[in-house]
């Protein structure tokens, strides 16, 4: 099975993977608000409550859709977007050698 295959396999894995974390009682890693931050170091650090961050799609929720499919999307969006900047990358790469 070619390295592709495999990567696409695993990816579609991952992606219906993806809407279990809807049944967490605990965010997902990296996606701490200011509250369980507090809770989970003790402080909150100087700028973080005013970071100015503002997600894409805020908790993933596409308005009008299902929880799932809304995740799903989300997590489909991130993929996309995530291989877009690393395939990009690597054709730059190549063409300053």
């Amino acid at each position: 099975m070619s390295m592709r295959k495999k990567v696409i396999i695993f990816l579609l894995v991952m992606l219906a993977l993806t809407p279990f974390g809807l049944i967490s009682e605990y965010p997902a890693w990296g996606e701490w608000g200011v509250e369980e931050f507090q809770t989970m170091v003790g402080y909150i650090p100087k700028g973080m409550p005013n970071a100015g961050i503002e997600a894409p799609i805020p908790d993933y929720d596409i308005g009008g859709l299902s929880p799932i499919l809304s995740t799903l999307i989300s997590a489909t969006i991130g993929i996309v977007v995530s291989f877009g900047f690393f395939f990009a990358l690597k054709h730059i790469k190549i063409k300053n050698k």
